[in-house]
Parts: C-alpha cells; structure tokens; sequence
C-alpha cells in the first residue's frame, strides 16, 4: 500500500510522539534501576554505570527536560557517596545551570542548588558558595569545572565558533561563547520566609 506526501506528512508528528514516548520510557526504566542500586543495594558503582547510560539516552531529549536534569542531579549524589567530590560537584552543577529558569524545574530548583553546596563544601572547603547560590550563572564561567565541555550545557548556553577548518594535518580547534540572549533573568533562588524571618530575629 502506498500512502500519499501529504498523508504521510500527517502521520510524521504521531511517529515522533511515539518515539519520543519510547525513549522517555526507556530513560525512565534505567534511571530508576540505577536509583534502586543505590538504595537498596548500596552499589555506587552499578548506579552511576546505569546512571551514564541513561544521561546518554537524554542526550535525545530536550536538554532542559527534568528527565535530563533529574539524571545529573542523580549523578551528583553517586558521586557524593563514592567521595568524588569533583565530579559531584560538576553534575550537580550541570543539573543547577539546566534547571534555571525552567517552570518545569522550578520546585526542585532550590534543593539542586542545596545539593551542588554540599558538593562543594567537600570540593571547595573554605570557599564561599552564597556568590554562586545567588547566581548560579556564574558556573558558566568555572575553568576548573569544565562545564564548557558538557553537550546539553553547550546547546543552551554556548556558541559554537569553528576557529579553523583543519586540514590533514591539524585538528578544528572551537571556541564556546556563552550566548547573552541564553541567560535567563530568574535564575535565583526565592529566599524561604521562615528562614528569612528567623535571620531576622536573631
């Protein structure tokens, strides 16, 4: 049976719902797998192996989809426990900069944030973490962390500048600039009036 441009046109949009379906699903089934390695069966290491097949199955999704976000936050937290206080740090910080500003995220947006000082009080003793929790924007610019270097940070934040074509001979090298009108305006965290009011009476 044959099926005419038009009508197949029309049917394209039902194909990538139902794929887009499928992968959800799919990155759903591994990213709770890895979370239930962790917590019943305290394995860290088949948790985070579960965890980078998922985040790389979110590869396809939306870099701002929570499913995306959720995974690096979930990464953050593996790495927390197996003491690798860098790279927890550098997840949490990918799920903080994917989350701002998103409405979708917004609820857990705060508890990222908690979590990436965690991070950081272990990465960074001593440092002063209320700078980046008042704008977390300002871990787009962290050399030591790399964030550059992460894809789903790269799409929504980042141009890409190609600097030279590469021959036989030499490699492309790329610049990535952040891009101003990617910024969003509400990337902070609303102070939490019973805290406010107990700083305020003391």
């Amino acid at each position: 049976m044959r099926f005419s441009a038009p009508l197949l046109l029309l049917c394209l949009p039902i194909l990538s719902q139902a794929s887009q379906s499928q992968l959800e699903n799919q990155v759903d089934k591994i990213r709770n797998a890895a979370m239930a390695a962790f917590e019943k069966n305290h394995d860290q290491r088949d948790a985070l192996r579960l965890n980078k097949i998922a985040l790389k199955l979110s590869h396809q999704l939306p870099e701002t989809s929570w499913r995306t976000i959720e995974n690096y936050d979930d990464a953050g937290l593996y790495y927390y426990e197996s003491s690798n206080w860098k790279a927890s740090a550098r997840h949490q910080a990918i799920a903080v900069l994917l989350a701002c500003g998103m409405e979708e995220s917004k609820t857990m947006f705060p508890l990222y944030v908690k979590r990436l000082g965690f991070a950081f009080s272990k990465y960074r003793p001593g440092d002063d973490f209320a700078p980046v929790a008042a704008n977390p924007l300002l871990l787009l610019k962290d050399i030591s962390l790399n964030l550059r270097a992460n894809t789903d940070l790269r799409r929504r934040y980042f141009k890409t500048i190609k600097l030279n074509q590469g021959t036989q001979t030499s490699t492309a090298s790329y610049l990535y600039k952040i891009k101003s009108d990617a910024l969003p305006a509400n990337c902070y965290i609303q102070p939490d009036q019973s805290e406010e009011q107990a700083a305020k009476s003391e």
